[in-house]
């Protein structure tokens, strides 16, 4: 019962991806959040090949998640673009500081990736799932850090933060706490007996699904149309001399 409430929540999910697409555009958004635009595209396009061809090549779902992992990072930075002025030394040194947590990650994974590599998999779909689980697990780290970063020195620095700029940074940390989320309970189910992954599972991967389809509704609902001067509305956000 489970299992068919979740294939058909994969579908509304899908959809739901679509109406955040579709809002960007016709807010007009794609002119100043450029890869936010782009990852919000590429999510639907993934979520279509994915559930026309997931089951027939499973490849397609592990290379769509392993490409959106490159992208979020780009999209987090973009984040920041209405008042970019306003946090660019910020944005560096949140940049840098990330950079350095990842070099860490990076020498643990690629122990793991190696171990991988050396094990019987005739498929080569092991190795596949373990590239992309540490590519995935390395961005959302990664972005929570860098956004985690920026807005507690923008609050330290009492920089105004505009609507959209706030709203983005909601739905990024909260969706990529749940993508870490998704990817500890696939560990997990791993390590469980068949019978209790068969009965834990697919309650937790329907809370998931939830959880992913009222995020990006709630960032639907919030995000609102720019003004024409992006410049002028800039200016009006950044702190006084």
């Amino acid at each position: 019962m489970l299992n068919q409430i979740n294939h058909w929540m994969e579908y509304v999910a899908a959809a739901i991806d679509l109406v955040l697409l579709l809002r960007i555009l016709g807010l007009r958004l794609q002119r100043t959040y450029v890869f936010l635009t782009l990852a919000s595209a590429v999510a639907v396009v993934f979520d279509v090949a994915s559930l026309r061809f997931g089951d027939e090549v499973p490849r397609v779902q592990i290379y769509g998640e392993l490409f959106m992992a490159l992208i979020f990072p780009l999209a987090v930075w973009d984040i920041f673009e209405e008042i970019a002025g306003a946090v660019a030394a910020l944005r560096r040194m949140a940049m840098l500081r990330t950079l350095a947590s990842l070099v860490i990650m990076f020498f643990f994974g690629l122990i793991w990736l190696t171990y991988l590599g050396q094990a019987d998999d005739p498929s080569g779909l092991l190795f596949v799932l373990g590239l992309s689980l540490f590519v995935s697990t390395c961005s959302a780290a990664a972005c929570l850090s860098f956004l985690w970063i920026m807005r507690r020195g923008m609050n330290l620095q009492k920089i105004p933060t505009p609507r959209n700029t706030s709203v983005w940074m909601m739905f990024y940390m909260l969706s990529m706490a749940g993508l870490l989320a998704y990817w500890f309970v696939l560990i997990m189910e791993e390590m469980m007996s068949e019978p209790v992954r068969n009965a834990v599972s697919p309650g937790v991967n329907l809370f998931l699904n939830v959880y992913g389809i009222v995020v990006t509704i709630w960032c639907a609902v919030k995000l609102r149309g720019l003004p024409k001067d992006i410049a002028a509305s800039v200016s009006e956000t950044e702190p006084g001399p």
